[in-house]
């Protein structure tokens, strides 16, 4: 089967011979390679690189959440899965919301989350498949959080986005409902 595909751009592609990280954040991919050029591995360089992630694009990606990974082995040549999603607490359950007064899964409190499993899915993506430590990836998103960085207007824009419900207004709506009787994000609805 012939594929007429045509892709044209203004740029060039990129091409590499020893590896490559792309991010929507510079300081990120940054990260990644200096993984990559300190003899680390993919797995090495996935992990500095979400972690700066963590730091730069906060509203983004964040160690409040999962970590899923599919990783090709090279010299094994196969594939292996990681699912480092985060538990439910034991304590959770649907008696456990009727007693705190919930008739619906309430959406924008701490009952609607797990446990996060970010850094444990790292920590086990670094054990099965990493060259490096732990805390050797995690040293160039210290760096950055310690020494700072410029913010992107589209950050800026996303933390001013979510100021109104960082402070708790009345007035903010998720804009998940565009229509119905429930518009706002409150347990009552």
């Amino acid at each position: 089967m012939k594929i007429d595909a045509v892709f044209r751009s203004r740029r060039s592609n990129v091409m590499a011979g020893r590896g490559m990280v792309a991010t929507s954040q510079p300081l990120a991919a940054q990260a990644g390679l200096e993984m990559l050029m300190k003899g680390g591995s993919a797995a090495d360089a996935a992990v500095a690189t979400a972690a700066v992630l963590n730091v730069v694009e906060p509203i983004s990606t964040g160690i409040g959440g999962d970590c899923f990974s599919l990783y090709y082995d090279a010299r094994s040549r196969k594939v292996t899965a990681l699912n480092g999603s985060g538990r439910a607490p034991a304590g959770a359950s649907i008696e456990a919301l009727l007693r705190a007064g919930y008739k619906k899964m309430p959406l924008f409190t701490g009952h609607a989350v797990s446990v996060p499993g970010t850094v444990a899915g790292w920590s086990d993506l670094l054990e099965k498949h990493g060259r490096m430590s732990l805390a050797e990836v995690l040293k160039p998103a210290i760096r950055t959080a310690e020494e700072g960085y410029p913010v992107t207007e589209w950050i800026a824009w996303g933390w001013q986005s979510q100021e109104q419900k960082l402070r708790r207004d009345p007035a903010w709506s998720s804009g998940i409902w565009t229509t119905g009787r429930c518009r706002r994000a409150v347990t009552s609805c």
